[in-house]
């Protein structure tokens, strides 16, 4: 291994660290992505009327971020690196807030829908799994990024050439 590697790279347990909760996050967004975000059930319904799926709702934007952010956990792990270590915080960041301002306006609607003899009926709009796995894995994303900080400290100070006086 090169020695500008075997310096830059994260110590064993806080590389482990990234890379299982980076892995972890991005695995909970992917999988999200094709499951149900909420349901539409009406009062008169025995099931759902309508159910969305949670990748067609924001145009599987939470995939791209999941791959994306697999590939700078294994970037952190094999080489170590504080920017790829922040933007798996950011992509975190991002994931959660296309879930909280995207996502969960819709998951907790009401309105009309028509019913099967033509009549409206008031319904209501109920948060499923989806919801949940796509907030779980940004937390996890930001956590995982928090943490790793936490445990490295501050960066290493870089040590300065005297000038030469000529």
């Amino acid at each position: 291994m090169p020695e500008a590697l075997r310096r830059s790279a994260l110590p064993g347990a806080i590389g482990a660290v990234v890379l299982i909760g980076g892995l972890l996050g991005a695995l909970l967004l992917f999988v999200a992505e094709f499951t149900t975000l909420y349901e539409v059930k009406t009062a008169s319904s025995v099931g759902p009327v309508r159910s969305v799926s949670t990748g067609s709702h924001h145009a599987y934007a939470m995939a791209l971020i999941a791959i994306v952010v697999a590939a700078f956990a294994v970037g952190v792990w094999r080489a170590g690196g504080r920017p790829a270590l922040l933007a798996i915080g950011v992509l975190g960041l991002i994931a959660l807030l296309i879930s909280l301002l995207g996502d969960l306006p819709d998951a907790h609607g009401n309105g009309l829908v028509a019913n099967s003899s033509g009549h409206f009926e008031i319904a209501s709009a109920t948060p499923s799994g989806g919801m949940y796995m796509e907030s779980l894995g940004a937390v996890v994303l930001i956590i995982t990024c928090a943490s790793a900080f936490i445990l490295l400290g501050p960066p290493p100070r870089l040590q300065r050439e005297p000038a030469a006086n000529g």
